[in-house]
């Protein structure tokens, strides 16, 4: 027998309508416990710096960036405003969605024993769990009906998402964004879901809020680097869990008994993590870095030196830099296809290697980690331009899976019979039975520091190495951004395969040209060494 809706008393309405400005009196009233003296309130118990609910609850901004530490309220935070604004938006549909379902149904549980014993659970007239679980609220307004809904479902067994296409409504959040790989084509593909008007004519709210402890995820951090970067649409919030004085001591201690000590401050801060350094460690890619070349090709553009560019953006930092050619160098071209964009995967990727020093130092002197558009094109008119303004000794291109023969395609429609340094662009096999001798050479040439960076590509390449993981990326169905490990990865055997290693051809050092580049110097840094040889705490560059 279906439950009788309940009809709003003339004093529960002017709790309504008070709770537009204040969602503390809504919570007050119809989440309070029978025989309790106050019902449950956002922030409650929270250092002042700690608040965010209440803010996030009324936020006029539409993507929203949560990421804490461990019992924040994030989850409880989230569902709960989406009760209060289902109650005061006729028609307001919320959407939770996680990676799995189970983690999607948390706050199904959370709502349900939250209205237990309220005045809101008189309003909960369904709250089946399946085929996936949902709240239909409920009431009558005089002789109208108000309905809202509240559904917690998965990405999906695809991981993209695309189940979710036959919903539409106000709000979506994704619960521990962090935890999907694919994060940037699970918000483009589910930011479609949050168009348009309903039935009676009110546009939608439309709302996207991620949620996550801080993980090792370039998309989440980019997201979030995003919506930071948006003054009139985003809002980004860190939390520690010492700011929720609502969790003990205790109860900390249990949580993180679950987690890697080496963790530990990660997950209580919410901070930006530094990377897991699995495969490649941090402290050896950080070695990589060169705060030197970097302030040296962002001032060389700010002074229009010719040949200089310099591209960013605030979500990937710079994308796009290029340093011009120098007399005598000699450098290797290497890019892997692709037609989406940066900083997901199948992003089209261009690095440029300076060889002359090669294999015991080779820095990068470009780097276009682009978009696009969905159309190869770009990346090949990119590649064609670097190869004509470098002349490079080699050009590669991944030549594996769906790109199989890029490389030939792309010598017979533009690089046979055109007057090249090279013969033509060469194919490189990254499939899986080399794929580990790739991705040890890299390692090698990282470890013993032979590759070299400019320090404001952290965002790009040195995340990159960072987190990168093998085990996900051999999986087929890995959704891993890895395109600029592809193609260091690709250099890094290149030049070994062209190169011996320890190989100085000249037998003679170089000295610094008299232009004053930083790049014709390798200059020691705290903490820095230079491979197993240690000789070596200055050095030029040719």
């Amino acid at each position: 027998m279906p439950k009788k809706l309940h009809t709003m008393t003339e004093a529960e309405l002017e709790i309504l309508a008070a709770s537009v400005d204040n969602p503390n009196l809504f919570f007050d009233y119809f989440f309070r416990k029978r025989g309790q003296s106050r019902g449950w309130q956002l922030d409650h118990n929270f250092t002042e710096e700690g608040k965010w609910q209440e803010e996030m609850c009324m936020a006029e901004q539409s993507f929203i960036v949560a990421i804490m530490g461990i019992a924040t309220g994030k989850s409880v935070g989230i569902v709960m405003s989406a009760s209060y604004h289902a109650m005061l938006t006729r028609n307001f549909k919320f959407l939770n969605v996680a990676k799995e379902g189970w983690q999607s149904k948390l706050m199904h549980k959370i709502i349900l024993e939250h209205a237990k014993d309220t005045p809101f659970d008189d309003l909960i007239i369904s709250s089946p769990t399946r085929p996936y679980p949902v709240i239909i609220i409920s009431f009558m307004v005089g002789d109208q009906v108000f309905e809202s809904s509240l559904e917690f479902m998965s990405i999906g067994e695809a991981g993209d998402a695309t189940n979710i296409f036959s919903w539409r409504g106000d709000w979506l959040n994704i619960e521990e964004a962090g935890r999907i790989d694919n994060l940037n084509e699970i918000v483009g593909n589910l930011a479609t879901r949050l168009t348009g008007v309903t039935a009676e004519g009110r546009p939608l709210l439309a709302r996207m809020s991620l949620i996550s402890n801080p993980w090792d995820n370039i998309e989440l951090w980019a997201l979030y680097d995003m919506a930071l970067a948006d003054m009139e649409d985003g809002l980004v919030f860190n939390i520690d869990t010492k700011d929720n004085l609502n969790v003990t001591a205790k109860q900390v201690k249990l949580a993180l008994k679950r987690i890697p000590e080496d963790q530990h401050d990660k997950f209580m801060t919410g901070k930006r993590p530094q990377g897991r350094g699995g495969f490649f460690a941090t402290t050896d890619v950080e070695a990589c870095e060169s705060q030197e070349l970097s302030d040296f090709i962002v001032s060389a553009m700010r002074l229009k030196m010719p040949g200089f560019i310099v591209e960013q953006n605030p979500v990937i930092g710079i994308w796009h830099f290029r340093t011009p050619p120098k007399p005598g160098h000699t450098y290797y071209v290497v890019g892997d296809p692709g037609t989406g964009a940066a900083p997901a995967r199948n992003a089209p990727t261009i690095v440029v290697f300076d060889v002359t020093r090669a294999p015991r130092f080779c820095p990068m002197v470009a780097m276009w980690w682009g978009n696009g558009y969905g159309k190869i094109m770009p990346f090949v008119g990119k590649l064609l331009e670097w190869v004509r303004y470098y002349a490079p000794l080699r050009a590669i291109v991944d030549n594996t899976g769906t790109q199989k023969n890029s490389a030939e395609l792309i010598n017979y429609d533009h690089v046979y019979g055109q007057e090249m340094s090279i013969a033509g662009i060469e194919g490189a096999d990254f499939a899986s039975t080399r794929k580990m001798s790739y991705l040890l050479s890299l390692q090698l040439s990282v470890e013993s520091q032979h590759f070299m960076w400019p320090k404001f590509l952290y965002k790009s390449v040195s995340s990159q190495l960072k987190n990168y993981d093998y085990e996900k990326d051999k999986s087929t169905s890995s959704k891993l951004a890895q395109d600029i490990v592809s193609c260091l990865a690709m250099a890094s055997i290149a030049i070994r395969e062209k190169f011996r290693s320890g190989d100085d051809e000249s037998g003679e050092e170089e000295s610094v040209d008299d232009t004053g580049d930083p790049r014709d110097r390798r200059y020691a840094r705290d903490g820095r060494t230079f491979g197993r040889d240690q000789r070596r705490e200055t050095e030029t560059i040719p």
